[in-house]
């Protein structure tokens, strides 16, 4: 390697760390102002806290439902995850190995959902009518209807990527339509599997707004709804907001963790196949 080279390099690790600390400074910020007392919280600095006041979780716990809504976050975003990905999964593969003029009329009209705007007036008028207002069952489906088009659209180009050949192999060998999907084809999906679930279950954890439209009862709200239990008019504990912003960032690091060496590559090839 020569020196030029080598000094690029040395170059383009520098910028590279530099983004990265960029990216957790947020993050360093909440932690460190969680155990902060309110005063000392209310600048949001990255200093030290002057006295470590570990109970604020305990508080945290005391005041709110905090296992309740864990609960309920985690009841609707797994829900979400399977429901999307399984749907749009088995909706990827009859679309991309039918090839008619339906068939790509569909995948464009799943493919305007990624450009659409949310419009929760007739979500909500639709989920009246089907009983689902205030309940986690609405708040299900709703987000499992707002992640199918990009999960459809990595689904799609990964799956085209798959040889028509083996599909062909295992219909001689006795395999049936959903034997071939589920035991042939899926298997090979695993990269931009592992992606869609885990880009899935931010979207239905990270969630801020929606579950206030659709949501009336404070024992249904998720996590991310109780920040308002710190944060209004007459009150703004930015320690316990921190708190629970920590308590919400957890599943997310846990998730993204395991399986972030696939995303690059589910990503990559739902972009540039179909």
């Amino acid at each position: 390697m020569t020196r030029k080279n080598q000094i690029g390099r040395i170059v383009k690790c520098i910028v590279l760390w530099g983004f990265s600390i960029l990216v957790f400074v947020p993050l360093i910020i909440i932690l460190l102002n969680s155990f902060k007392a309110q005063g000392d919280a209310v600048n949001m600095s990255f200093s030290l806290p002057k006295q470590w006041i570990f109970t604020n979780y305990q508080e945290v716990v005391s005041q709110v439902d905090v296992f309740g809504a864990f609960r309920n976050s985690l009841v609707v975003s797994v829900c979400t995850v399977i429901i999307a990905t399984t749907g749009a999964a088995l909706c990827s593969f009859v679309l991309s190995r039918r090839r008619t003029k339906l068939h790509r009329f569909m995948y464009l009209f799943f493919l305007l959902g990624l450009v659409a705007p949310l419009n929760m007036v007739p979500a909500i008028l639709v989920l009246q009518r089907l009983g689902l207002m205030d309940t986690l069952a609405g708040l299900i489906l709703l987000y499992s209807a707002l992640v199918t088009p990009f999960t459809i659209f990595l689904y799609y180009g990964f799956i085209g990527s798959v040889p028509r050949e083996i599909d062909e192999a295992a219909i001689i060998d006795g395999c049936g339509c959903m034997g071939l999907f589920w035991k042939v084809v899926f298997p090979l999906l695993k990269p931009v599997t592992v992606t869609v679930i885990i880009l899935n279950f931010m979207n239905a954890w990270n969630d801020f707004i929606t579950p206030f439209y659709v949501m009336n009862s404070s024992s249904k709200m998720p996590l991310t709804t109780m920040v308002y239990s710190f944060f209004g008019q007459f009150q703004r504990s930015w320690n316990l907001v921190c708190v629970i912003m920590v308590l919400i960032l957890v599943p997310i690091i846990v998730v993204y963790a395991f399986g972030q060496k696939y995303i690059i590559a589910g990503m990559t090839a739902g972009a540039v196949k179909g």
